[in-house]
């Protein structure tokens, strides 16, 4: 089966809203990415990789043929782009998924300072 890899940093983490676009998962594991996280205002983040910040993400494996869903779900490539980048996993390994980067953030668009969307969203 071809897969692909996606580095997810909002609603597409496990436990968040839109986790079932990602249920054919293969695996999901815990990662961190460099740059910043935005609280976008609309109900979902915002990940721009320019800053140093440590970002909270999870790097899901899903079947290639779940991606058109999950773009289409990020408004690719209207809303959003999405890039190949490094991220780091829980056990020090470096390895590279695909993100999606919001051409142009809101003017009410926020920091989320922790890098964590579910921290920031649930406390």
């Amino acid at each position: 089966m071809k897969t692909v890899k996606l580095i997810v940093y909002g609603t597409l983490m496990s436990g968040e809203r839109n986790h079932r676009f990602c249920r054919n998962a293969v695996s999901i594991n815990p990662c961190t990415i460099t740059g910043t996280l935005y609280d976008t205002g609309y109900g979902f983040p915002a990940f721009v990789p320019e800053g140093e910040n440590t970002v909270a993400a999870e790097l899901i494996e899903i079947p290639f043929e779940d991606w058109e869903a999950v773009d289409r779900l990020e408004g690719y490539p209207r809303l959003y782009d999405r890039l190949m980048f490094p991220a780091k996993l829980a056990d020090g390994m470096d390895t590279t998924g695909w993100v999606y980067v919001m051409h142009n953030l809101p003017e009410r668009a926020q920091v989320i300072e922790s890098g964590s969307w579910k921290e920031y969203r649930h406390g």
